[in-house]
């Protein structure tokens, strides 16, 4: 059998007769030297060689190399001793491609030849393809499809006619491509102008492309044949089905899940040093294996997906579709985390730990440290003002122990996150665990392996040797491969109209002026990139993807009020604030009047309250001998000023500036959220909610991660076609460079050292500002 496919492919490649390409349709590797424009498309990547087969001709004396990016290429023409050479660039927009080339011979760049060229596909049925030197030499060519046959046959049928122009006009080059099967490749055309027909044929093996390319002379005879093989970055149909390679896929997460990666920019330069991955990479790269028919499944073997429990929602949920497709999900792991448990529990198949292995389910806690028995010993007093009992960013400095106020709101927070929690357990274990998820909670944590195996949590205790053959036995002899199939090349003419909707990400601590990418939220930065979507005329709708705990009050209302122009102001167009991790206090005013505001069932939302925070160091000075003196004109000229303890007016000012932003955030939230200012009350003081309780009391409308956030876009805006995200930014792209460092520049710390760290970065980011709208940093383990 081999041999007879052998002796099929020798048979093909040696009577093989080149038609002429036609400018309409040639969009592979080839597309280099026939139309520029069609490495816009997406199919020309690879490296290809195209040589003859000629006796009087030795091997490598003549040929032609390629080596094509994603939309650029090089080509070198050899012949002998003179070379000639060409660089391509092909960019598309919508179904529109425009092409470059500049062609030169030996070294003899600057005397080169430009060449422009276009390619349009307007539909499934239509190619338009042009190719110009000059305005006296250009080749124009049209192909057409019969798709009234039904898409997938239609595509296997193309006639093309080519016509040139070099001086006056040619005869035009009628032709017919075929297709009949997938990869094998059959075409042919006639030349009008000297009455000769030409045939050719190929054969395509996924990546790999050979065939032959030749003419026929006068006298009836092949001339100069030309043979060809190329390999390409995208799978083409194929002419042997391949074998399903049940495959397992070893899926490694390297670094934490965030929405945004960190950067810092410094002038025109923004550099880019998180080693974490996004958000949004992860959940294309389980879809793509989703669509891989080569992937039986997923095995995460140790490896910790880091992420909010927000974010963790979200990748369970594209995992369940993973697995809607029939395909399996496996863990296995030395140790398992708390949450980390819970989130493998919810989309696991099978859970398997090493023998000597543990899970540390435990249930969750918050805990929150409190400083001021040691700010007393240093001699630093913190005056702590709040607008209502449950704003309690400030009580780590003015308190020694966890008000009850405190206490209550976190226990009923808790409450929410908890049950989530439970409810990840018991989707994916509860038929086998020994007792109830509650039970199981209360007796962890689980340091024993052979203690969580009689519980039920895992499936087996494994040596990681012994994994391969767990696999292969339960998974339909699967086998662990780090290696994917690759993206599919374009087969479709016609690419679907596409609206575009604007993603800005608005991630860390809210403060005036220019924000940090990923790290934090500068009014004027985000303000900024919203305004721009907002009078960008090609942006249908704005996604506000918020994960903040707040900040400056200032600064969260500078934003806020371009989220309202969104609604009320010039150019409107919808908005959606879609919240994942937290979102509380200036991170939920910012969202507040956005047309829809989506969650996840356990974001940390709420936290409607401002408080005011001021240093008194006199103790401290005085512990150090420094000394203080002033001269002051103007009665509160030197209000907060660190050297003395504020007056009984001065605490008055503060205090009634604290109440007057307070009912504006109160009044911003009502409006939003169409309440009364008494509801928005009862609901505010200073409480945080889960995205879920947010929901019950009217501050979030629905569940869900970006695809809900854009399916309500596309329902406010009236969208009826394919989506395309563009992010927008708040600093100016043309004049700005992204450098991706590819490695993280900050020390990392213990998590407590850590949370006193980033509070004091913070604290410097308001040092002009007395009233926050901030939530407390927690730890919830």
């Amino acid at each position: 059998m081999k041999k007879i496919g052998f002796f099929a492919v020798m048979f093909i490649l040696s009577v093989g007769l080149f038609a002429q390409r036609s400018v309409a349709t040639t969009d592979n590797f080839l597309a280099a030297k026939i139309n520029p424009a069609a490495m816009g498309y997406g199919n020309a990547g690879g490296i290809g060689f195209v040589f003859p087969q000629d006796e009087n001709i030795e091997f490598g004396d003549k040929f032609d190399m390629y080596l094509n990016g994603e939309n650029s290429g090089y080509l070198m023409m050899k012949n002998g001793d003179n070379y000639q050479h060409r660089i391509t660039f092909g960019e598309g927009f919508k179904n529109l491609y425009f092409g470059y080339a500049w062609d030169w011979e030996n070294k003899k760049f600057l005397k080169g030849d430009l060449e422009i060229s276009t390619l349009y596909r307007p539909s499934n049925s239509l190619s338009l393809g042009l190719v110009m030197q000059d305005l006296a030499n250009y080749k124009f060519g049209v192909a057409a499809r019969p798709t009234f046959l039904g898409t997938k046959l239609g595509k296997r049928f193309t006639i093309t006619a080519d016509v040139e122009y070099q001086d006056q006009l040619v005869n035009p080059v009628i032709g017919l491509e075929t297709e009949l099967l997938d990869g094998f490749t059959v075409a042919g055309c006639y030349n009008l102008d000297t009455e000769k027909i030409g045939l050719n044929f190929g054969l395509n093996f996924g990546k790999l492309q050979i065939g032959s390319m030749s003419k026929i002379t006068d006298d009836d005879n092949f001339a100069e044949p030309h043979y060809y093989v190329s390999t390409s970055d995208k799978i083409f149909p194929s002419f042997l089905r391949k074998k399903k390679s049940n495959g397992i896929y070893d899926f490694k997460v390297k670094g934490s899940v965030v929405e945004k990666k960190q950067g810092n920019k410094f002038g025109k330069f923004v550099f880019i040093s998180d080693k974490n991955v996004t958000l949004e990479q992860l959940l294309k790269k389980i879809e793509k294996l989703k669509n891989d028919d080569a992937i039986e499944g997923i095995i995460f073997r140790k490896t910790n997906i880091s992420a909010s429990f927000a974010n963790l929602v979200e990748i369970k949920k594209a995992l369940l579709d993973f697995k809607s497709t029939g395909k399996k999900i496996i863990f296995y792991k030395e140790t398992y985390g708390n949450i980390g448990y819970a989130f493998a529990a919810s989309v696991a198949d099978e859970i398997y730990l090493y023998k000597t292995g543990s899970i540390n389910l435990r249930g969750i806690a918050i805990n929150s440290p409190y400083i001021k028995e040691l700010m007393d010993k240093l001699g630093v007093k913190m005056e702590n003002f709040r607008s209502h009992k449950y704003k309690t960013a400030g009580n780590m400095f003015s308190e020694t122990e966890m008000t009850e106020a405190e206490r209550e709101s976190y226990s009923y927070l808790l409450d929410g996150l908890y049950d989530e929690m439970k409810k990840m357990i018991a989707e994916g274990r509860s038929s086998k665990l020994k007792l109830s998820v509650d039970e199981t909670i209360d007796n962890g944590p689980y340091f024993i392996a052979e203690n969580a195996l009689e519980m039920g949590l895992v499936d087996g205790l494994i040596y990681e040797d012994e994994l391969a053959a767990i696999l292969k036995d339960k998974f339909n002899n699967s086998k662990i491969t780090k290696q994917t199939s690759g993206p599919k090349a374009n087969t479709d003419w016609y690419k679907a109209k596409e609206d575009r909707i604007a993603v800005i990400y608005a991630i860390g601590n809210i403060h005036l002026g220019e924000g940090q990418p990923g790290r934090t939220i500068g009014s004027g930065t985000t303000a900024k990139a919203i305004r721009k979507a907002r009078k960008d005329k090609s942006i249908k709708g704005i996604v506000l993807c918020v994960n903040s705990g707040g900040g400056s009050a200032l600064a969260s209302d500078i934003i806020a009020r371009e989220v309202e122009l969104c609604k009320d102001g010039e150019n409107k167009k919808p908005i959606v604030a879609l919240m994942t991790g937290t979102a509380a206090s200036g991170g939920y005013y910012i969202s507040a009047k956005a047309d829809k505001i989506i969650a996840q069932p356990t974001t940390i939302t709420g936290s409607i309250g401002v408080i005011g925070m001021l240093f008194n160091l006199e103790g401290l000075y005085e512990k150090i001998g420094v000394n203080w003196s002033s001269v002051k004109k103007g009665n509160f000229s030197d209000i907060g000023t660190t050297n003395r303890a504020l007056n009984s007016e001065e605490k008055k000012i503060i205090s009634e500036s604290i109440e007057h932003i307070y009912w504006q955030f109160v009044d911003v939230v009502a409006e939003g959220r169409n309440l009364t200012r008494d509801e928005v009350h009862e609901i505010a003081r200073g409480r945080v909610w889960t995205g879920k309780q947010a929901m019950e009391r009217g501050l979030v409308d629905m569940m869900g991660g970006m695809d809900t956030a854009i399916e309500e876009l596309k329902q406010l805006a009236n969208l009826k076609n394919d989506i395309k995200m563009v992010e927008f930014k708040g600093y100016d792209k043309v004049n700005t460079y992204e450098i991706n460092l590819g490695f993280a520049m900050q020390a990392n710390l213990p998590t407590k050292l850590q949370m006193l760290k980033d509070l004091n970065d913070e604290m410097k980011m308001y040092e002009n500002e007395n009233v926050l709208m901030m939530m407390p940093k927690l730890e919830i383990k």
